[in-house]
């Protein structure tokens, strides 16, 4: 499953938001998934905010979920790819409860898989 990781970018030093979205990258990892991180989107972190959505919602368009960062309402570009996930039907995971969630599925695939 590839999940596009999604929150708040614009207006916080590059340092954070790199941080922030790498830490959300191992942690989707850690479950076996493929994280889909938009500062990997192939432009500079400066280009024009309009040139990087365009590129991010390429991307989130070729991802089988959503992953919402915990600022993700305070960012426009974030309720923008929000609200595309919702109208395409995405599974949309919230970093809040992503482990509990992820963990559970995997749990319940594991049992019907030794239950057949």
């Amino acid at each position: 499953m590839k999940i596009y990781i999604s929150g708040k970018i614009s207006g916080l030093p590059v340092d954070e938001v790199v941080a922030k979205f790498r830490a959300a990258e191992r942690k989707i990892r850690k479950f076996g998934l493929n994280p889909i991180n938009p500062l990997d989107n192939g432009l500079p972190i400066e280009a024009e905010w309009a040139d990087q959505m365009g590129k991010d919602i390429a991307l989130l368009l070729r991802a089988d979920a959503i992953y919402m960062l915990p600022d993700w309402r305070q960012s426009e570009g974030a309720t923008i790819e929000y609200l595309i996930a919702r109208q395409r039907r995405m599974r949309i995971f919230l970093a809040e409860t992503f482990d509990a969630h992820v963990a559970l599925e995997l749990n319940m695939t594991l049992n019907h898989e030794t239950e057949a």
